[in-house]
């Protein structure tokens, strides 16, 4: 009986099928943990070949992180502060986060293991990516609330910090009942403590 063909992929989808693999093995290993040879061995090609679209491992190192701040920072396109103003607009975001651990687990993972990473490369690469993430959370805050406070970005830290945990809940397998009730806590607090000091 012959052997079906294999199907040759295109070097995008191939360099796609790799950092997926790549992705998914950070997950399992703990960040920056797996190797070439163990990208190939899952996908099922010889390890030179991942040398081809990785050529070192800080290539590799920075093509997930490219991909997981892609992620990330695609939540925000398109998002237009709700009727209900600050509010509405972060427990909308806050759902996401929780529905991103059901479809995207593994690279809410990666994110979380490369947020604890704190050798000085690694380090500033995630505080670059943080920083973007709290300008989208302090111009939904700024956009929505009059008198908000506007001189740092205290309030945005706050709720990345909180969205963290949040996904750490809902890992850990908390109830919906507790994730509900920490994301209105953090939600009010935040922007109760935030028109305070405006």
């Amino acid at each position: 009986m012959a052997r079906a063909a294999r199907t040759r992929l295109s070097p995008e989808e191939r360099r796609k099928q790799l950092l997926s693999a790549a992705i998914d093995l950070f997950a399992e290993k703990g960040f920056g943990e797996a190797k070439h040879a163990d990208i190939a061995r899952r996908v099922g090609v010889s390890t030179p070949a991942t040398f081809v679209y990785f050529p070192t491992r800080e290539a590799l190192l920075d093509a997930v992180i490219e991909e997981i701040c892609a992620f990330y920072l695609d939540m925000f396109d398109g998002i237009e502060v709700l009727k209900g103003g600050a509010p509405a607009t972060l427990r909308m975001l806050a759902a996401q986060s929780l529905d991103i651990v059901e479809t995207h687990r593994n690279h809410v993972l990666v994110h979380l293991g490369w947020a604890a990473r704190f050798d000085a490369d690694m380090r500033q690469k995630y505080l670059a990516f943080q920083d973007a993430i709290l300008s989208k959370l302090s111009d939904i805050l700024w956009a929505s609330e009059d008198n908000i406070n506007r001189e740092n970005r205290d309030d945005a830290r706050i709720l990345l910090s909180a969205s963290q945990a949040l996904q750490l809940m809902k890992i850990d397998g908390e109830p919906a009942e507790k994730l509900a009730r920490f994301t209105d806590h953090t939600i009010d607090v935040v922007l109760a403590y935030g028109k305070h000091r405006g």
